[in-house]
């Protein structure tokens, strides 16, 4: 068994509001990590968005043989959802300073280069580069490419757009051995819910996928009603998962509670210089320096290993769709209004990759 950390030749150019080129991963072992760094130019300004440095990819893929999504984020700028779910669970910065770049006082103005950096680790240690419990099956596959959609220029700063950009990428893999039997796969897929109107006690209902394990839920409320969207905690207050058809539930919790556990289990202390502390927004610098205990404003990652398999979660294999339903409260509805899931899940590898 080899284990390694290759970066890639392959590289992408940032073009605004464009589906990139494909870029291929290695398929010569098993991938246990992917890293891709985007290195973006831009003359930012006082008014730069929050989050500016996490908005710039619409959707991001990780897709092998016959369309499967190791990795499945689609929606609306969902490199936000995978830069936050990594400072939480993996406890890694997602902006690095160049020194001549970022200005770590007032990190929005007049920067003209930063680095955003956004790993997906499908494995439950994530302190492991080269954690077997869940990995991408690739020597197995025929193909196996990483897919980016960018957002619109503006995105970091109406006065001040991106002008220009590279993404590159590096792959941890484990070489020399074959696809062992019964290893997990990382499966998942985005749910866009807009809000229609304010709903008390979990009343409005989602369908949970069923047919694998859910590790976790990835929820981000926005706020539509600012120039940009904007997380915020005041729109979905609750959080239950229900058994609908036995009157049970798995938990029921209002979000600041929900936050919370979610800050002790992965031993988070806060995302440095957040848009706000709990219920609001603010307009905080967003220094990387400051508000070191602030707890994400509008996210959460909702751990099921707790409730089920200690590894995988919740195994809803046996399940089908509306067995388990997600109950949220809503308040403060105003149109435009939303909230993004990111469903999860992991199933067992195909029987016909094993052994190759």
């Amino acid at each position: 068994m080899d284990k390694i950390t290759k970066r890639l030749t392959a590289s992408s150019t940032w073009a605004a509001s464009v589906d990139l080129t494909p870029v291929d991963l290695p398929r010569e072992g098993l991938i246990t990590e992917v890293t891709l760094r985007a290195n973006i130019t831009a003359t930012l300004t006082a008014a730069a968005y929050d989050d500016f440095f996490r908005r710039i990819i619409q959707n991001i893929k990780i897709q092998g043989d016959g369309g499967r999504a190791y990795l499945g984020m689609s929606g609306n700028q969902m490199s936000r959802i995978l830069s936050l779910w990594n400072e939480v669970v993996m406890g890694m910065p997602t902006i690095h300073s160049n020194g001549g770049g970022i200005a770590l006082g007032a990190v929005d103005v007049g920067s003209t280069a930063f680095t955003s950096v956004f790993k997906f680790h499908p494995g439950s240690n994530p302190r492991d580069p080269f954690d077997l419990s869940v990995v991408i099956p690739a020597r197995a596959l025929s193909t196996l490419q990483a897919l980016l959609t960018t957002t619109a220029a503006a995105v970091t700063d109406a006065a001040g757009a991106i002008t220009a950009g590279t993404f590159n990428y590096e792959v941890c893999e484990v070489l020399g051995i074959p696809v062992p039997e019964g290893i997990m796969t990382p499966i998942g897929s985005t749910l866009a819910y807009a809000h229609t109107a304010n709903y008390s006690d979990f009343s409005y209902d989602i369908d949970v996928p069923a047919g694998a394990f859910l590790r976790s839920i990835i929820m981000q409320m926005n706020d539509e009603t600012a120039t940009v969207s904007r997380r915020k905690d005041d729109e979905v207050t609750g959080v239950m998962l229900k058994k609908p058809k036995s009157g049970d539930f798995v938990f029921q919790q209002n979000i600041y509670e929900l936050k919370q556990a979610m800050m002790s289990r992965f031993g988070c202390r806060g995302i440095a210089g957040d848009v706000g502390p709990i219920g609001a927004i603010a307009t905080i610098r967003p220094a990387p320096t400051a508000a070191l205990d602030i707890v994400p404003a509008g996210f959460v990652v909702i751990d099921l290993r707790p409730y089920g398999h200690p590894i995988y979660g919740l195994d809803l294999r046996g399940y089908q769709t509306g067995d388990f339903k997600l109950g949220l409260t809503i308040e403060n509805y105003l149109a435009g209004d939303d909230t993004q899931i990111y469903w999860d899940q992991l199933l067992p590898v195909a029987a016909e990759y094993v052994g190759k």
